[in-house]
């Protein structure tokens, strides 16, 4: 089920606000156990038989997760560490079948026919919608209790709440437990904060559909014609704008309908095209995914102890996960470590946020947009071209993308270019719960204008799903 779907604002979302507003005030409990339900119904919408592996995490770090506990208690680090180890092991096995089994078994074919081995048998396997985001959750789950930062969760139901809770569960936020574990106990909802929640929803809506969805015509058909330069930088220009404003779309919505339920989910992006390099990209990019990495793989896998070679060792390993984890597929791996030799290289020269020169603009852009060439090319035949292409000039705009330059993909273009660029201390976001004349000017426009557009989008089922939901 799609936020942006009929179904979803107009029969999921008010029925699941007029049952859980009233049931709140009278029972925390009870309002947890229909918001389970609703999230399970949620992810089976969707996928099916399939939220049983949803379960199976949720069991797996539950026991581990308690049996780490016991360790600490008894201050026994084997315990703790073979718990943690059954964890890990466990959600990264789930993940890396249903995720990587196809890829790793295509990559064999390939080797194998390229050495005259003939070919190998290549596993067909459905990939289950948001596993790599709830096997990252239940995994913080597990690896938070054995550091002692939280306690586990006497009730199971809990924590399958914790993972499954329906705003987060497909594409993020990547929520901790720590970070909503008092509000799983005790929570209040009322009509600030639902309207709050409300004004957030709607701007992540409005972003998706309007600018996201708008320009989606113009990416498809520059990344799929013949590439020329514009033709290339127009590509990345356009699919920059795509990825920002679906998937900072769907955090603000998955934040807006936290409020709505009484949860406070972290912030996923901080004006990330406003960053002055690569390093502040990533301060400020998918927030939740980079501090996730830092905390669980980064930091004990050494961190930038032990002198500048195992940084870069462990630099480059965790780009390395994450390409890896955003797809299976070279470009994301190459798009990775791309991203980690550019960190690398200014960590080597002592370029900082703080240096504040004009070229560092230039240079954090051209490793951004490459990048998303990279990211966004279905493989690499077709990223090597569109990136030399960007650097060699060569003809003009083809055909497809001049008949995909309409209107309404170009104001989408054009109108997401600029809201990404403005400046990092305007955040229009801020001023949605602004009681100044901005902040209702701001309202006034997205309840007044951008919804209507929305709700006639949603109508003629002009939407798409969004990005991340392959991920």
């Amino acid at each position: 089920m799609l936020f942006n779907s009929a179904a979803f604002l107009w029969l999921f979302l008010p029925v699941v606000l007029l049952v859980h507003t009233p049931l709140i005030r009278f029972s925390v409990r009870l309002a947890n156990l229909f918001l389970l339900i609703a999230s399970l119904l949620f992810y089976i919408w969707g996928s099916g038989a399939l939220v049983v592996l949803l379960g199976v995490s949720v069991l797996i770090d539950h026991f581990a997760a308690s049996t780490a506990f016991r360790g600490r208690q008894r201050n026994n680090q084997k315990m703790v560490r073979s718990a943690v180890f059954v964890s890990a092991m466990a959600n990264v096995g789930l993940l890396g079948w249903f995720k990587y089994a196809g890829f790793l078994g295509r990559t064999i074919d390939s080797i194998a026919e390229a050495f005259g081995m003939g070919s190998i048998a290549v596993p067909s396997v459905v990939l289950p919608i948001g596993i790599s985001f709830f096997t990252f959750q239940s995994m913080s789950y597990t690896f938070d209790v054995a550091n002692g930062k939280i306690e586990p969760f006497r009730d199971p139901l809990r924590l399958l709440l914790y993972v499954s809770l329906f705003p987060q569960l497909i594409a993020g936020p990547i929520v901790r437990a720590s970070d909503i574990a008092e509000e799983l106990r005790h929570r209040q909802v009322g009509i600030d904060r639902i309207g709050n929640g409300f004004s957030r929803f709607s701007w992540g809506l409005a972003k998706k559909v309007l600018i996201a969805d708008s320009v989606a015509p113009l990416v498809d058909a520059s990344f799929g014609a013949d590439p020329s330069t514009l033709g290339a930088w127009i590509a990345a220009l356009s699919y920059a704008v795509q990825i920002y404003f679906d998937f900072s779309g769907y955090s603000d919505m998955a934040i807006g309908l936290g409020m709505m339920l009484g949860f406070t989910f972290p912030e996923n992006f901080r004006r990330p095209y406003a960053a002055m390099t690569v390093t502040d990209f990533w301060r400020r990019w998918h927030i939740t995914l980079s501090s996730w990495f830092r905390d669980y793989l980064y930091i004990p896998a050494g961190g930038n102890r032990g002198g500048p070679r195992k940084t870069m060792r462990n630099l480059l390993l965790v780009f390395f996960v994450t390409g890896l984890w955003h797809g299976a597929a070279w470009t994301f791996v190459v798009w990775g470590l791309w991203h980690g030799s550019a960190l690398l290289i200014e960590r080597s020269f002592g370029i900082t946020a703080e240096t504040q020169r004009p070229l560092l603009r230039l240079w954090t852009a051209v490793i951004v947009l490459g990048g998303w060439v990279l990211f966004r090319s279905p493989d690499m035949g077709v990223a090597t071209s569109m990136l030399r292409a960007m650097v060699l000039p060569t003809g003009g705009l083809r055909a497809e993308v001049l008949d995909a330059m309409t209107p309404l993909t170009v104001t989408a273009l054009i109108g997401g270019l600029a809201l990404a660029a403005m400046p990092e201390r305007i955040r229009p976001i801020d001023l949605l719960t602004d009681p100044r004349v901005a902040g209702g000017a701001v309202r006034f426009t997205l309840y007044f204008f951008a919804l209507p557009l929305v709700a006639l989008r949603v109508v003629a089922a002009t939407f798409s799903p969004f990005l991340y939901f392959q991920f």
